[in-house]
């Protein structure tokens, strides 16, 4: 059954993981991430990887490891975020899985973050809280990510279809483009198109073709959002981002696309929402997006009032005091596992009633 085949997806709560590395391999780790930190930017390639073992509930797989994450906040103390691939069987049913702090996400943030998608009937990452060491080093409490795959499809009741991103490879690299005001603009539509479930968009080329033409005409203006898109998904997405008081999923290399065979329209995945839940935070979509993605699609007037509507929605207080009431018990044993980590987190409902009202004020 391994880390396997596990068939509730809750099956990893607060169970212990172990990365075993060879001494030399940890040590080319080691050197990696004091380069990064030397450079403030994790630079990474496929020579990075090193093998080793993921140990979990007694039982053990064969993997590949490397650092992950683009900022420093991942690699420093001693709590670096790993990303590890499965070279036999699964992890948690997914082939490739983060590993990270749990403060590089907020804390429980995130977790609520990937509750609210689900909920709202989104598709969802598996996102949640282990013990977790290299060896026997940097033990402690991380926070589990899963990867975009068909499992995520499967747990979400989707159609398998394209996963999409755009390659954010050149965003990274500050001499591209370099002094131009619009260069997120230029980045963005002119980025390679990535496919994330590759086995399968292999498998089905035609539909994959589709889904990525789609989306490369949207964005050089060939093809308007309401052709592309499901707005209505899309409007709901966009009004749970403001209520998590962050834009940073919104950012055009954070975004994850679906393409609904069924409906034949793209569906937003949520991922690295990354919000400390700022009480000031201007609502995003009224404030002039600096992403080229989202002012094409806000030039649609429909899909305004879309926003608008589900804005007035999740601003009534019934909707967080409900989804409070659902995850009362999971949200005290969360909050007591990161509190390992950092004593004196405290996790606030007021939080997300001051967004409420944040959010309302902006409206009205």
């Amino acid at each position: 059954s391994l880390i396997v085949t596990c068939k509730n997806e809750n099956y990893f709560e607060n169970s212990k993981m172990v990365l075993s590395l060879e001494k030399s391999d940890f040590k080319k780790i080691k050197q990696k991430r004091l380069e990064a930190i030397e450079k403030n930017l994790l630079v990474k390639n496929k020579n990075d990887y090193v093998f080793g073992t993921l140990k979990h509930d007694n039982e053990e797989i064969k993997v590949k490891a490397r650092l992950k994450g683009d900022h420093i906040d991942h690699l420093e103390g001693d709590r670096w975020s790993f990303r590890i691939i499965a070279l036999e069987d699964y992890i948690f049913n997914h082939k490739k899985i983060s590993i990270q702090g749990v403060h590089t996400r907020a804390y429980l943030t995130e977790w609520i973050y990937h509750k609210l998608l689900k909920q709202e009937g989104f598709i969802y990452l598996q996102y949640d809280f282990l013990s977790f060491c290299v060896n026997d080093t940097l033990c402690g409490i991380y926070a589990y990510e899963s990867h975009f795959d068909n499992y995520l499809l499967k747990m979400s009741k989707r159609k398998y279809g394209p996963i999409m991103k755009f390659d954010e490879t050149d965003f990274w690299d500050y001499s591209k483009y370099s002094g131009k005001k619009n260069r997120d603009d230029l980045l963005m539509i002119n980025s390679k198109i990535k496919l994330t479930n590759k086995k399968w968009c292999n498998k089905n080329k035609a539909v994959a073709n589709i889904a990525k033409s789609m989306l490369d005409n949207f964005r050089k203006g060939k093809l308007a959002c309401n052709e592309v898109f499901d707005l209505k998904l899309w409007a709901r997405f966009i009004a749970i981002n403001e209520l998590m008081a962050g834009d940073h999923a919104l950012r055009w290399h954070n975004l994850r696309f679906y393409y609904n065979p069924k409906s034949k329209k793209i569906e937003p995945i949520g991922f690295d929402c990354g919000s400390w839940m700022e009480k000031n935070k201007p609502i995003y979509y009224l404030n002039k997006p600096e992403d080229l993605f989202h002012r094409l699609m806000l030039k649609d007037s429909n899909y305004l009032k879309l926003i608008e509507k589900e804005l007035k929605r999740i601003t009534k207080k019934e909707f967080m005091r409900k989804f409070y009431s659902q995850y009362k018990q999971e949200l005290k044993e969360k909050e007591k596992l990161i509190k390992l980590e950092k004593p004196d987190y405290k996790f606030r409902e007021s939080s997300f009633y001051h967004s409420q009202k944040r959010i309302k004020n902006y409206l009205f």
